[in-house]
């Protein structure tokens, strides 16, 4: 006994072996898509990450338009007037029926000296803009690689399991031969021959509804990658799995990870808002500004024939100059008051949700945590399991081939050799994901 489970032993060793070098094999190929250059893939194709990134260069031309209020703004005016009928001549100053034709021209500027700090507290609003727009891309990129990671661990499972069900399919169908060469030596009868059809009928489904749903899942995960669905793809479902050591840490405040990005946007939106609380007070202070400029025009009188004033001449004589000063005072502003005490309580709101994000990033943390070291250690049982499920079945298989064992036992052997398989290999990919997973959270 001792002696045919070693030789068990070494051949599934030996089988193993052998995957990995066709595992290795399809890793040289090039058109093989890995974990890595999906998420890859995703960052430069996937549609919500190129609008993040529009949307941060969206923020940085708000940027230079906030620092454009610092600056004057100047402005030129040309205007051309033909007139006719009673109008004034300009040259008398009095009604004539004339026809006449003005040519006017104008430049000013002007310049705010204050304005409650509206301009200075906008301009901090846009550059903490910037911050935030490159904080929301990366964020959007750490959840596109974590989708793309769940999508892509889903078609990878699917996949796998495929193989182990074909493997199941095809071990069935050996049975199956074997059952029928015994019932022509009259070893079995026709029913032990019609349960084993019945277990090759079972697999050939699932083979055929597991085709169905790795097709689906390889769509989904394309979709998700921004990819166009023509082109096949070949995945690396070999996910190295590696012992990690259990970690007792049930909180990571610091960190560039995706928990410092997400503290940071809730820290953004109350700095957002206690700015925009100054901003709102700003409009009920005065505001002082300052402006000059200067005009000049051109007339001619087209009733007289009488050769009038040059346009060089005129231009020169019609020239004029003003500055000014401008003090505004808002004496009563209903609406500008409610929107000060509206801007007061975002403030209280968006301390609420920073709050309220704190809590959920470290749950979902602390939760990542508990999932990644439960799964390494439902990994390690579920190999024992599997290996102890194999040897069982083996022995079952034997002593089928020997009379000693009912057709209904060695289906429930195989069927559960089969979904302990599953088992593992669900639970080594789930222990991957929560593992990466832990992994974006912290870094």
């Amino acid at each position: 006994m001792k002696t045919t489970i070693i030789a068990m032993m070494l051949m599934q060793s030996l089988n193993l072996m052998a995957k990995a070098v066709e595992l290795t094999e399809v890793q040289a190929d090039s058109t093989v898509w890995t974990l890595d250059r999906c998420i890859e893939y995703a960052m430069t194709h996937a549609t919500d990450i190129r609008k993040k990134v529009v949307e941060a260069d969206n923020a940085r031309q708000d940027r230079g338009a906030a620092m454009g209020g610092f600056m004057p703004t100047v402005s030129a005016n040309v205007g051309a007037q033909f007139s006719w009928g009673r109008n004034v001549d300009p040259e008398t100053n009095t009604y004539n029926t004339i026809t006449t034709f003005n040519n006017s021209y104008s430049v000013g500027g002007s310049l705010t000296l204050f304005d409650g700090a509206q301009t200075w507290n906008a301009f901090r609003k846009a550059r903490l803009g910037v911050r935030k727009s490159d904080n929301a891309l990366a964020i959007a990129k750490d959840e596109k690689a974590i989708e793309v990671m769940e999508k892509y661990v889903d078609a990878a499972y699917n996949e796998a399991s495929l193989r182990i069900a074909i493997d199941k399919l095809n071990d069935s169908r050996s049975l199956l031969e074997k059952t029928q060469r015994m019932e022509e030596l009259g070893e079995k009868g026709y029913p032990d021959v019609a349960q084993i059809e019945a277990q090759v009928a079972e697999d050939e489904y699932s083979v055929e509804h597991l085709k169905t749903t790795t097709a689906k899942s390889l769509e989904v995960l394309r979709l998700v990658m921004g990819m166009e669905g023509e082109d096949t793809m070949v995945l690396n479902s070999n996910l190295t799995f590696q012992t990690h050591e259990l970690s007792g840490e049930a909180e990571c405040m610091g960190g560039s990870g995706l928990m410092a990005e997400k503290f940071f946007e809730a820290e953004s939106n109350l700095h957002a808002a206690r700015l925009d609380y100054k901003i709102a007070c700003g409009k009920l202070w005065p505001s002082i500004s300052i402006g000059g400029g200067l005009s000049t025009g051109y007339y001619k009188n087209l009733s007289s024939d009488a050769i009038g004033t040059s346009f060089s001449r005129q231009m020169k004589d019609n020239l004029g100059e003003y500055v000014y000063a401008s003090l505004s005072i808002p004496l009563f502003n209903f609406s500008a008051i409610k929107n000060v005490k509206k801007a007061r309580n975002n403030i209280s709101l968006a301390e609420i949700e920073r709050e309220e994000t704190r809590l959920n990033v470290n749950s979902d943390y602390r939760q990542a945590l508990i999932d990644r070291d439960g799964y390494i250690k439902e990994v390690a049982l579920m190999e024992r399991k599997v290996a102890s499920d194999s040897i069982a079945h083996y022995l079952n298989t034997r002593k089928y081939e020997e009379g000693m064992l009912s057709t209904f036992d060695l289906h429930t052997s195989a069927q559960t050799l089969h979904n302990s398989r599953v088992r593992l290999l669900q639970t080594r990919l789930m222990a991957e994901i929560k593992k990466r997973l832990v992994k974006y959270y912290e870094d």
